[in-house]
């Protein structure tokens, strides 16, 4: 009797419930999470929540422009008069009269050898020629009174061949005395080492006292510093599009710094007339005006080689997105709505990119806030400006050894 009491009452307790809440839920009121996943009730939902405004995002629109059409090689700069002197007399230096790694003038002094021996040769070459001069005279009259005795039948055929021969003996030793005498001379100017042209010495270990040996001993180099060249091995291809530009007047060679920056130009005007079999590749030679002795032969630095400009469409670098193995960048419609769009990319300008495929111009591409983009998001675009042509930008994928 007691049980069925308690049946009718629980029943009345659960039936009040479901009526208090089938009102609750009836006057818009939500039912709690917990309860309506027991209930398998689905939620009202309640007030509707505040949308956030659209993501204000910077645009570019991609721009034709004008761009270089070069490409980088590692010179080599080297000097266009090199010239190693070497001790021509054998003797001792009595005079340094040069700073060694100083620069020097055309005609300096540089070296003085002992000139005493070779001023005594030369007395002596001069004693000779004197003494064959004598002889040549004395031959010479011998053949003149031979010829007036053989006219009246006083001389034999064979004394007028024999002072013949005399006379032509005594000339050839006179000769031989003067050749003496000018390579005395020459020993005496070879004991003063000059400098053959303008530019700076190297070190020399040559001092005052050195025995030198002629055509061995070392002295000391001069190279040309200013102006000075620079020697760069171009490919088959470069080195075409060099030649036709150099026709065209249109090639420029800028040296770079280590930030990849021009600091001075040089000026191509001469083309080796071979290519190498081995390498493949043309030497050139660019003409460097070098006052202040920047660049010294042997240095190796980095050329930027321009033969032309061309126009292509360009889109910062920075909008650039990858998306597997696939570059991509973030397009804005008319309607505000971002597309991911995938392109094909060239060559880089500086802070700019070359898109081969993919992209038309003026489309306007986000260039910020890419980690937030998602397809057909609504944005509010905000103009980033334009695209500028890179003017002396050498493309990143041009770069040779």
């Amino acid at each position: 009797m007691r049980s069925g009491v308690g049946f009718v009452i629980t029943g009345l307790v659960i039936g009040t419930m479901g009526i208090a809440g089938g009102a609750w839920w009836g006057m818009g009121h939500p039912i709690p999470g917990f309860l309506a996943h027991h209930l398998k009730v689905s939620q009202r939902a309640g007030p509707k929540a505040k949308e956030d405004p659209p993501l204000a995002v910077k645009t570019v629109r991609a721009t034709r422009g004008d761009v270089p059409v070069a490409f980088e090689y590692t010179g080599t700069i080297i000097s266009p008069r090199d010239a190693e002197l070497q001790a021509r007399v054998t003797g001792i230096v009595v005079e340094r009269a040069f700073e060694p790694g100083g620069p020097v003038k055309k005609g300096q002094v540089l070296f003085r050898i002992d000139p005493r021996p070779f001023e005594v040769a030369l007395q002596s070459a001069t004693a000779l020629r004197d003494q064959a001069k004598a002889t040549l005279d004395f031959a010479q009259a011998e053949v003149n009174r031979t010829e007036q005795l053989a006219d009246k039948g006083f001389a034999t055929e064979q004394r007028a061949q024999q002072n013949q021969s005399n006379l032509a003996t005594a000339n050839a030793k006179l000769n031989e005395a003067e050749a003496a005498i000018a390579r005395e001379k020459l020993n005496l100017d070879y004991a003063v080492i000059r400098a053959p042209f303008d530019g700076r010495s190297s070190l020399s270990l040559a001092n005052v006292g050195d025995m030198v040996i002629e055509n061995q001993t070392k002295l000391v180099s001069v190279v040309q510093v200013n102006p000075i060249d620079v020697q760069m091995a171009l490919s088959s291809e470069d080195a075409e599009a060099v030649r036709v530009a150099l026709a065209e007047k249109r090639t420029k060679v800028q040296l770079l710094d280590v930030r990849r920056e021009p600091v001075r130009e040089a000026t191509i005007y001469r083309l080796d007339n071979r290519f190498d079999p081995r390498t493949g590749r043309r030497l050139i030679q660019a003409h460097l005006e070098n006052g202040d002795e920047r660049y010294l032969p042997g240095r190796f630095v980095r050329a930027r080689i321009e033969v032309g400009r061309q126009e292509r469409l360009l889109v910062p670098t920075i909008a650039l997105s990858a998306q597997l193995d696939q570059q991509v960048v973030w397009t804005v419609d008319d309607t505000n709505k971002v597309h991911m769009t995938p392109i094909e990319t060239g060559d880089a300008y500086g802070e700019t990119t070359e898109v081969v495929k993919g992209l038309k111009p003026d489309t306007r591409v986000v260039v910020d806030h890419l980690q937030s983009m998602r397809q057909n998001l609504t944005v509010t675009p905000r103009s980033g400006g334009e695209v500028t042509a890179a003017q002396n930008a050498t493309p990143e994928g041009a770069a040779r050894q």
